[in-house]
This record gives C-alpha cells, sequence and structure tokens, in this order.
C-alpha cells in the first residue's frame, strides 16, 4: 500500500492536533470535577446539577467528534462516545446527587451522540479548522466553569458580569463571525460541494460506457480507478485470487468530498486519503468471492470480484 507524502505529513498534523486536543479535554474536565467533589458541601441541589450538565455535554461533544475524526467508523465511534459522554456525566454529577447524577449521565450522553456524528462529517470537511473552532468553545465554557466553582466555594474570589458590556460581546461575536467567513470565501474552510470543480466533470465525461474491467489473466494487474460525483468508474473489478493487485485511482475532487477517502475493508485498506490527483494502493486478494469497495462514508460502492 502507497500513500503519498502529503497525505502522510496531513495526516501527523492532524493526529498532532487531535492529540492536542484530547489532553486539553482530559485536563479541562478532569480538573472540573476534580473541584466538583473537592466543593460537593457547597455544590449541591440545582448549582451542582447545571454544572454537571454543561460540564456532560461540552465534554461529550468535544470527546465525540474527536473519536469521530480519528475512527471514520460510524458504530464504533457513536458506541465509545455514548459511553464516554455518559460516563462523565455520572462523575460530574456524583458529588450533588442522584438527580445530578441523573441530568448529567443524560446530557453526556446526548453530548456524546451529537459530538460523534459531527466527527464523522468534520472529518470530510477540514477537521482542523472546525475541531479548532469547537476546542475554543470547551476552554471557554470550561473556563467559566472553574471560574464559578471558585466563586462559589471560595469568599475571597467575586466575579460581578454587569461589568462586561453586551456591546463587547456582541463586538466579540461579530469579529468571530467575520473571521470565518473570510475562512470561507478564501477556502480555508472547505464545503462539500463549494470546491468542486468542472474538472471533475470534463474527466467523467471521458470515461468509456463500460463500467467493469476484468484482469484475471493478467500476470501483473493494474487497474485505474476514476473517482467522479457519481462514484467510481470502473465500479465493478475482476481479479485472480493469490495475484496482487495495483489500483491507480485518480481523484479530480478537491478533499470536502467524502469521496476524499477510499476503503477496501476486507483486504485492510481503510480510511485512505485520496488526494487531487493520482493515489496508488495495492492488496492481494487472498479469498474468492465479492468485496465492496467504498468512500468513507459508504455512500458511494463498487465490488471486487475475485475469482
Amino acid at each position: 500500500m502507497l500513500l503519498t507524502k502529503n497525505a502522510h505529513k496531513r495526516r501527523r498534523n492532524m493526529n498532532l492536533f487531535l492529540m492536542i486536543s484530547a489532553a486539553f479535554v482530559s485536563f479541562g474536565t478532569g480538573y472540573s470535577i476534580y473541584l466538583l467533589y473537592r466543593n460537593k458541601n457547597k455544590l449541591n441541589n440545582t448549582p451542582g446539577i447545571l454544572i454537571s450538565m454543561v460540564i456532560a455535554v461540552i465534554t461529550g461533544l468535544l470527546a465525540g467528534s474527536i473519536m469521530g475524526i480519528i475512527s471514520g467508523e460510524t458504530f464504533l465511534t457513536v458506541g465509545i462516545s455514548m459511553i464516554t459522554g455518559f460516563v462523565v456525566g455520572f462523575l460530574a454529577g456524583h458529588p450533588a446527587g442522584i438527580l445530578s447524577i441523573l441530568m448529567g449521565s443524560i446530557s453526556g450522553l446526548i453530548g456524546g451522540i451529537n459530538g460523534a456524528i459531527l466527527g464523522l462529517f468534520l472529518q470530510y470537511i477540514n477537521p482542523t479548522i472546525l475541531l479548532g473552532i469547537l476546542l475554543g468553545f470547551y476552554i471557554v465554557i470550561i473556563g467559566f466553569v472553574i471560574i464559578y466553582i471558585q466563586v462559589a466555594t471560595n469568599n475571597h474570589f467575586s466575579i460581578n458580569t454587569e461589568e462586561l458590556s453586551p456591546f463587547a460581546i456582541i463586538a466579540g461575536g461579530i469579529v468571530l463571525v467575520s473571521l470565518f467567513l473570510f475562512m470561507y470565501s478564501s477556502d480555508i474552510v472547505k464545503i462539500p460541494g463549494k470546491n468542486d470543480t468542472t474538472q471533475a466533470q470534463a474527466a467523467s465525461s471521458q470515461v468509456a460506457a463500460a463500467t467493469e474491467v476484468n484482469v484475471t489473466g493478467e500476470s501483473s494487474p493494474r487497474v485505474k480507478l476514476l473517482v467522479n460525483n457519481n462514484g467510481y468508474t470502473p465500479n465493478v473489478i475482476r481479479v485472480k485470487k493469490g495475484v496482487p493487485v495495483k489500483l491507480e485511482i485518480t481523484n479530480p475532487l478537491d478533499s470536502s468530498s467524502c469521496l476524499s477517502t477510499f476503503m477496501i475493508p476486507d483486504f485492510n485498506i481503510n480510511q485512505i486519503p485520496l488526494k487531487t490527483g493520482i493515489t496508488e494502493l495495492s492488496f492481494t486478494p487472498d479469498k474468492t468471492g465479492e468485496y465492496t469497495f467504498s468512500c468513507g462514508m459508504k455512500m458511494f460502492t463498487g465490488k471486487i470480484i475475485v475469482e
């Protein structure tokens, strides 16, 4: 299996950012829950319930997003995110009693599910930018949680929120929206369908009408596979058992499409990023039968027939 240097570099950078994000979440959530346990006698009833819900929702949302981007497998991601959100909510609510446990657990459960779904979609848009925005919100919200706990449990701390002008808040919101719109218009943030060019349509029109290729008679088969807006051409590939096959995948689309990832799970090819251009992969079909290749979300599929 051959991955391009650019794909390796992007993946390394993304993995580094995911690890940094996970570290922030672990520390922020862990410290918040620690403060709840340390001050459980002062944060019972309504304050404890609300704090546990906030911690559970934002942690489940961000943790689920990280897992969705890392894994890409819907069932696995949603399952782990649900459990993570539930456990975090349970821990956050435990110091304040049974009602707080219930509210924290259900909030974490919902946050984990939503985060997992968000993460599964983010991996096809621009995970670095959008995950960074979500991480920023997490830091702000958890920061306020920590500040509130300190203020509510320590007479030496006090904050008067009335001193913060609503005009400053509105101005900050306008700046953030303007910054995001700037990134959107400059293609830093890529939206599916926005950046697909006519190159994909031109490439599609040059493909022969046949959607099946048979390389069972070749000793060193090399299959040229074209990615287009409608899926793959050819979408049926016949190969010989035990004979290594090389795939030359031409992808004229940009990285915002779910077709920018490719997988053949039965032959250990999982969530391979396809650069704009040509990506080469290889596999050895070691068992007869029919097997599926698809995009990362399994929306577009093809078939490999091993004889």
